[in-house]
């Protein structure tokens, strides 16, 4: 699906009597997987349905070896009124404009991340794999705040997804918002909470700081926030 087409069935699913109306709108897919991703999910630990902005795909390898899609889903009450400042504006220009990205991964308002496995994957290498992505965020964040309980919370973290195998098709969502506290799910299944605004902050800067898994993931995401916000 085109960042254009995206665009219009955000613009038609930030109302729910729109999402109800029309069962076309249903799902949108991740272009390169072809994974479907619902336009409204609500995270564990949530009441509140989140509305998809954006997807991609993890790659790994120098063939491309697709790991998992993803898509980022925010509370579209909570969004708007953080990024207010930020209406009006259009993609190409939130692209470039660096307060946009530090305003997301302050999280003032709830994100939630629906990762889908597109292949079939051993859990001590997907724990492996996100501590690669994450220690170094922490550790920068852990030198900036003098607080080393953060590395502890991130084994903890990592403990989570260590599980004996991460099929295909199995789904993972992490969601954060204001309070700092992480809701994960991984498989269906709940896991507890993790209170770590260092954690959160790592986890979706991951996906849309400076150094992002997918650039192409990062410009769908951002893509998508316009007509979100207005």
């Amino acid at each position: 699906m085109t960042r254009s087409i995206l665009a219009l069935v955000l613009f038609v699913t930030v109302s729910a009597s729109a999402v109800a109306q029309s069962t076309a709108l249903d799902t949108v897919n991740e272009p390169r997987s072809g994974v479907p991703f619902p336009v409204s999910l609500t995270p564990p630990g949530d009441t509140t349905p989140h509305w998809i902005v954006g997807t991609g795909v993890r790659q790994r390898t120098i063939f491309r070896v697709k790991i998992y899609a993803f898509g980022l889903y925010v509370d579209p009450e909570g969004a708007r009124a953080s990024l207010s400042r930020f209406a009006r504006l259009s993609a190409s220009t939130l692209e470039r404009d660096e307060s946009f990205y530090r305003h997301l991964l302050d999280l003032n308002f709830t994100m939630t991340l629906r990762l889908v496995m597109t292949r079939t994957i051993d859990g001590n290498d997907v724990a492996e794999a996100f501590d690669d992505a994450l220690r170094p965020r922490m550790t920068r964040a852990v030198t900036d705040t003098n607080n080393s309980r953060e590395l502890a919370v991130l084994e903890r973290f990592r403990g989570y997804l260590e599980v004996d195998e991460v099929r295909i098709g199995t789904e993972i969502v992490f969601s954060c918002g204001p309070a700092g506290r992480l809701a994960t799910s991984v498989g269906g299944d709940e896991r507890p909470p993790i209170d770590s605004r260092v954690l959160c902050r790592a986890l979706f800067d991951v996906y849309l700081g400076e150094d992002p898994i997918s650039n192409d993931g990062k410009r769908s995401i951002i893509a998508g926030f316009p007509a979100l916000i207005g």
